[in-house]
């Protein structure tokens, strides 16, 4: 029993100081791009541009809307 105690043991210890693959990866975000950079390489990305929203005002009886811009008489 006793040496089957000290097997598990040394089995456990170099189980834990085997070397192992380190393998950093670096994210950050900026104003205008993010980027992540890991041991294969660099990946830059641009932020998608938002939509501009559009406002639609209900019109009015004798009014129109021309060229985007409400007209009335």
């Amino acid at each position: 029993m006793k040496y089957a105690i000290f097997g598990f043991g040394a089995l456990a210890l170099a189980a834990a100081l085997a070397p192992t693959e380190a393998s950093a990866v670096v994210c950050a975000r900026g104003v205008v791009r993010a980027g992540c950079a890991g041991p294969s390489g660099a990946v830059v990305v641009r932020r998608p541009v938002a939509p501009r929203a559009v406002v639609v005002a209900p019109v009015r009886r004798g009014c129109a809307v021309v060229n985007g811009r409400r007209v009335c008489r």
